[in-house]
């Protein structure tokens, strides 16, 4: 079975390659928007460092599937799990308004735009648990009441919320760098974290991936 490529090797790949500007894309008005939480296959473009996506796979055909020699410039991502209630992308990064989106078919499936990478490869901590990336996007993530949303508290006081991980991670219990921590938080109320323009994203030793800043949800007082 083909593996995806090591999140070290992608990030070291795309720190190298010289970012290229995009190519003149279309956007279009659709009705992608607010979709359940869902298994999300994703592909990076590390020449126009750019983030598409799509639905439309199973887990066996994402990892029976690869780019081949004449498409190098695609490296697959983990096949990665949602969390929360709901995620609606409101606009692909390079599109004016809300509600639209650049697609193409690629490899025989339909996929949407949904960041652009900015910067790569910051590490924090003295073992390096956390790998930090910079990306833009236009993303919101719903929680329903009496969920639990998991934070990523940094030193700084700046709030990160759990926003994906991968598939196969049973459990979540990463290495942090000293002065980070994690809590759970259960919500007293729907809450939503709007993760809009430049988005620090925060990625664990376990593959788990933390973005924002974002507001500290109001918890519920029996929690």
């Amino acid at each position: 079975m083909q593996k995806t490529i090591g999140m070290g090797f992608a990030l070291a790949l795309l720190a190298a390659i010289p970012g290229r500007a995009a190519e003149p894309h279309v956007c279009v008005s659709t009705s992608l928007q607010k979709t359940e939480q869902s298994i999300g296959y994703e592909l990076i473009d590390v020449v126009r460092r750019q983030a598409w996506i799509t639905t439309d796979w199973t887990l066996h055909e994402y990892g029976e599937f690869k780019p081949g020699l004449t498409q190098l410039n695609w490296i697959k991502n983990v096949p990665r799990a949602g969390l929360g209630a709901r995620m609606t992308v409101l606009r692909s990064p390079d599109c004016a308004n809300d509600g639209e989106y650049t697609i193409q078919t690629k490899f025989g499936r339909s996929f949407f735009h949904i960041a652009n990478i900015v910067s790569v490869g910051r590490r924090h901590g003295d073992n390096k648990e956390l790998v930090e990336a910079s990306v833009f996007k236009y993303h919101r993530l719903e929680f329903d009441a009496d969920q639990t949303v998991s934070l990523l508290l940094s030193p700084g006081g700046d709030h990160f919320v759990l926003v994906n991980q991968p598939v196969a991670l049973k459990e979540h219990r990463p290495e942090l760098p000293h002065g980070w921590s994690i809590t759970d938080v259960t919500l007293d109320g729907p809450w939503k974290a709007d993760l809009f323009g430049h988005v620090r994203v925060l990625r664990t030793t376990d593959g788990a991936s933390y973005q924002g800043p974002v507001e500290k949800p109001v918890a519920d007082a029996q929690s």
